[in-house]
């Protein structure tokens, strides 16, 4: 019998794994750390809409995502302006490999998800731009399986780690179809 093949992750995608699983750990450690009472309009660990920290943890997470892709397109001779926004990455992904990562890669309608609530977390603080209010965007964030209140996106410790494992599984899933 003919062992499993392995599919073996690009430099790019190697670098972007262990990034992600680096912001997941920092954070763990430094809520162990921080004992003090969280207090204001997220309150502590436990409430509403969960902290500050744990936010901008999954911002940063789903960023690595867009980086990763940028990079394996740019490597793949993808002109500059055409990696700016995903709408772009996805043509520019068909262009470059002939695969569209909408249908090849099961975890990018829930990673999209993730840089829904990203795009709320750095431009509105968790809330909803208005240009995001949109009924594809709560689709997206739906898949995710990201919970809003009104218009704010709430992420708590249960939501990083989702969101890491979907990352980590959509890098491996794009960086298979290169």
């Amino acid at each position: 019998m003919m062992p499993e093949s392995r599919t073996l992750l690009s430099a790019h995608a190697e670098h972007a794994i262990a990034d992600i699983r680096l912001i997941v750990h920092e954070h763990l450690a430094a809520r162990v750390g921080d004992i003090r009472t969280h207090v204001g309009r997220f309150g502590g660990p436990h409430t509403g809409f969960g902290d500050r920290a744990t936010q901008l943890a999954v911002a940063n997470v789903v960023g690595v995502v867009e980086h990763y892709a940028e990079l394996t397109l740019l490597d793949a001779d993808a002109p500059p302006n055409k990696v700016k926004t995903w709408d772009n990455k996805l043509q520019a992904w068909f262009d470059c490999f002939g695969k569209d990562p909408t249908t090849a890669c099961p975890s990018f309608q829930p990673m999209r998800g993730y840089y829904e609530a990203r795009n709320a977390i750095m431009h509105r603080g968790g809330e909803l731009t208005d240009t995001q209010r949109k009924d594809p965007n709560y689709e997206r964030l739906s898949a995710a399986g990201i919970t809003l209140i009104g218009f704010i996106v709430v992420v708590d410790l249960t939501t990083l780690r989702a969101c890491a494992s979907t990352c980590v599984t959509c890098i491996e899933q794009l960086d298979a179809t290169r």
